[in-house]
C-alpha cells in the first residue's frame, strides 16, 4: 500500500495472533512464532483467507509433512496448512477423504503469507474500478507489489497465488464495491 487512501476505503481486517503457548507447543521456528504470535493473520481477509476458530493450529500429517491448520480460502474446502517442520505454508485443495485432495506450496513462509494477504487486502478495499483512468497502472502496481511478496512462490505460473493475480490481471477478480 501506498499509505494514501486517495479517498478511497482503507483495508479493515482484523489481524489477530495466534495463541502464544499453542504456538510452543507445537515446535515451531522462530520466524513462525513470531509471525503468528506478534502480528498474526486476518480474521476474514475479503474471504481469500478466513480463520476458523475450531480448527485453528489443529495438527494433521500432509505429504511434505506434518502441519497445522491456519485458515481457508472462504468455500472451506481450499485450507491453508503450515509446515511445522520447515515453516512453509501449504494448500490442501479437495474435500477431506474424498482421496482427490492435491497439495501445493503457498508461500515459503507464514511473512510472505502476511505480506501477499496485506496486497490482496488493499486490492480488494481500494475501491477502485477499471473506469478509473489510471485503473490499469493500479492494477500493475498491485501485481507488483505480489510478486515482491513472496518472489519464490510466483516463479510457478500454476501456484495459488500466481492464479489469484492472474485473476486480478484479467480483471474477473476486481475490487469490491463501496
Amino acid at each position: 500500500m501506498d499509505g494514501s487512501s486517495r479517498g478511497r476505503r482503507l483495508p479493515s481486517a482484523l489481524w489477530l495472533p495466534y495463541d502464544a503457548s499453542s504456538l510452543a507447543r507445537l515446535g515451531l521456528g522462530g520466524e513462525a512464532v513470531s509471525g503468528l504470535g506478534e502480528r498474526g493473520l486476518p480474521s476474514d481477509c475479503n474471504r481469500m483467507f478466513v480463520r476458523n476458530a475450531g480448527r485453528e493450529l489443529e495438527v494433521r500429517d500432509l505429504p511434505p509433512g506434518r502441519a497445522a491448520f491456519l485458515g481457508a480460502f472462504e468455500d472451506g474446502v481450499n485450507t491453508y496448512w503450515l509446515l511445522i517442520d520447515s515453516g512453509e505454508v501449504w494448500m490442501v485443495r479437495g474435500y477431506e477423504g474424498d482421496g482427490d485432495q492435491q497439495y501445493g506450496l503457498v508461500n515459503s513462509s507464514v511473512v510472505g503469507l502476511q505480506d501477499v494477504l496485506e496486497v490482496w487486502e488493499a486490492f480488494a478495499c481500494s475501491g477502485r474500478t477499471d473506469a478509473d483512468d489510471d485503473y490499469e497502472d493500479y492494477v500493475e502496481d498491485v501485481l507488483e507489489r505480489a510478486r515482491q511478496s513472496d518472489p519464490a512462490v510466483f516463479e510457478d505460473d500454476e501456484a495459488w497465488w500466481s492464479r489469484v493475480f492472474e485473476e486480478v490481471e484479467l480483471g474477473v477478480l476486481v475490487p469490491e464495491d463501496q
